[in-house]
């Protein structure tokens, strides 16, 4: 028997974006990595949405089942950051099975680690393959709060 990391004890309220307006995977990696500019200013953001977006060209982060999970390693952070972000109409992002994304969840962490990279991942697919509507389900969440609630309702049913 093994445990599943809890995405709902990695993740802040701050860094959850409900219905983002975007309309292109680049524009979305770059929200998403820029609500992080408070904790890490404009200038490490604009380095790590560039990371973010050479990974995307090497290979896509679309998991499938309307899900992308974006990553990077690097140099500028010294802890684990998640940022997820919710899209009413999906975003073009070449998944896997050729389906629209509405739902991902960014990973930034340090270049020196990469247990807790892998094992955030883990968990985050973990939650996909118990439920192939999770993008669904989290899209109809109104506010960061909301999204939260859900989260931890879907990690209670699949914890191991």
């Amino acid at each position: 028997m093994y445990n599943i990391i809890r995405l709902s004890e990695q993740l802040s309220e701050n860094h959850i974006i409900i219905h983002s307006s975007c309309a292109t995977a680049e524009d979305i990696l770059c929200e998403m990595v820029q609500s992080l500019s408070d904790e890490l200013g404009p200038d490490v953001c604009e380095d790590i949405s560039n990371a973010v977006l050479a990974r995307e060209k090497v290979r896509s982060t679309g998991i499938g089942h309307n899900v992308a999970v974006p990553h990077t390693r690097t140099s500028l952070v010294k802890e684990l950051y998640c940022v997820v972000a919710t899209s009413e109409n999906g975003i073009e992002f070449k998944a896997l099975d050729g389906k629209p994304v509405s739902l991902f969840f960014l990973i930034v962490s340090p270049d020196f680690t990469v247990g807790p990279h892998l094992t955030i991942v883990s968990a985050i697919c973990h939650l996909v393959g118990k439920n192939a509507k999770i993008s669904t389900d989290f899209n109809k969440a109104q506010t960061p709060a909301e999204f939260m609630e859900l989260l931890r309702a879907e990690e209670e049913k699949y914890m191991i």
